[in-house]
C-alpha cells in the first residue's frame, strides 16, 4: 500500500504492518500451543473447573517465562539457582515475571515497527553496511 504526503513523500507501510501482525499472531499461537500441551485438567478429576480455567489463564500470561526457562541451558539455570522446570513454581512468580515480559515484547515490537516505517519512509536502505538512519562521523 502506498501512502504519501507532501512533507514525507511515499512510504510503504502495508508490508511492515503485515510482518508485525504476523509476528504477534505467531507468538500468541505459540503461547496457546504451549498451554494446550500441558492439558486443561490440572487436578485430574476429569472436570473442567474454575480453578482449571484460572490455571490456563496464568499459563498464557506466564508464557514468556516458560519460553525463557525452556531456552536457557541447564548449567545457566543452575548458576542462577533456578530449577530445571518448564514452568515457574508459583502462579505469583509466573505473573510477576511474565506480565512485564509480555509488556516488553509488545512495546519493543511497536518501537521496531515504528522504526521500520520511519526508515522505509525516509528512503534509507536496510541491510549490510547501513546504519539504519544513523550517520557516520
Amino acid at each position: 500500500m502506498m501512502v504519501g504526503s507532501a512533507r514525507t513523500g511515499p512510504t510503504i507501510t502495508g508490508p511492515i504492518r503485515w510482518r508485525y501482525a504476523s509476528l504477534n499472531c505467531g507468538v500468541i499461537a505459540c503461547a496457546i500451543y504451549a498451554t494446550i500441551q500441558e492439558g486443561w485438567d490440572f487436578n485430574g478429576d476429569g472436570l473442567l473447573t474454575a480453578q482449571d480455567v484460572v490455571f490456563v489463564l496464568v499459563r498464557l500470561l506466564a508464557f514468556p517465562v516458560h519460553a525463557l526457562l525452556e531456552l536457557t541451558p541447564a548449567p545457566i539455570l543452575e548458576l542462577l539457582g533456578l530449577p530445571d522446570a518448564p514452568w515457574p513454581a508459583t502462579a505469583f512468580v509466573a505473573l510477576a515475571v511474565g506480565l512485564p515480559l509480555w509488556g516488553m515484547f509488545v512495546i519493543g515490537s511497536l518501537v521496531f515497527e515504528a522504526w521500520l516505517e520511519l526508515t522505509a519512509g525516509s528512503g534509507r536502505r536496510l541491510g549490510p553496511g547501513s546504519l539504519g538512519g544513523l550517520t557516520r562521523r
